[in-house]
């Protein structure tokens, strides 16, 4: 199943470089394609997540359009630019990847970001605690998952 999440912002980033600049502010061990060009964000853009190659698509979507067609979401203001963010949602680096890339956007642009699963506006901050979810499961998902593979066998 594809997953999105949307930065919303009433300016952008001028190059890779920049946001990969506000990547490393985050701490995130995330290394976008240097040879990509931002401008031209229209696809999939490879990056390294603790040294592994991943990635997700990347757009330069119509704010005004994604405001149009969820009318009913408060957005807070008519934003100018929104950067969509595209992936497997069953690929986990995929999904870190595309959260952490758009919490240090939404940082650097003082945005917010929206995914579609929820459609919870969040500030970076809040977002941040998001990836901080994905990176580390919680203790329940650890001991569900620990029970499946001590059914399955494969833990004792």
């Amino acid at each position: 199943m594809s997953m999105e999440l949307w930065v919303f912002s009433d300016k952008q980033l001028g190059s890779i470089a920049e946001w990969q600049a506000a990547i490393d502010a985050e701490g995130y061990s995330l290394d976008l394609e240097k040879d990509a060009s931002f401008e031209n964000l229209n696809g999939f853009l490879p990056c390294h997540l603790r040294g592994e190659l991943t990635g997700f698509e990347c757009y330069h979507d119509d704010a005004s359009a994604l405001m149009r067609n969820n009318a009913g979401f408060d957005f807070g203001h008519e934003w100018k630019y929104a950067l969509g963010f595209r992936w497997l949602g069953s690929k986990q680096n995929e999904t870190l990847a595309a959260w952490m890339a758009g919490t240090a956007y939404a940082r650097a642009t003082v945005g917010i970001v929206i995914n579609d699963q929820d459609s919870q506006q969040r500030t970076a901050a809040q977002s941040a605690e998001v990836v901080r979810d994905i990176e580390g499961p919680s203790q329940a998902y650890e001991e569900a998952r620990r029970e499946l593979r001590r059914r399955r066998g494969l833990e004792q």
